[in-house]
């Protein structure tokens, strides 16, 4: 994938938490390599953790859904699996 196509642009759907830092870092990231991205806060919508665990089979955040694949967390092997999803 050609992320520099703006016809082409990922999207990430990231389930995050307020003052979570990890959070805070993986959207940093994604916004970094121009990969637009929809934030679902999981405290503002308390059907949404559910949503996340039924699709994820994870309760912990954030979670980050890319191309039908989920990424839990957010340090240097996630970063280096979206990177390689992406092909960055």
């Amino acid at each position: 994938m050609d992320i520099g196509s703006n016809s082409d642009m990922a999207k990430a759907v990231v389930y995050t938490a307020p003052k979570c830092p990890h959070s805070a870092k993986v959207k940093e990231f994604l916004s970094s390599i121009n990969i637009e991205i929809e934030e679902i806060c999981i405290l503002t919508n308390p059907e949404t953790l559910q949503e996340l665990q039924d699709l994820s089979g994870q309760m912990a955040i954030p979670v980050t859904k890319l191309n039908g694949d989920f990424f839990v967390g957010f340090d240097r092997r996630t970063e280096r699996r979206l990177k390689r999803k992406l092909g960055v």
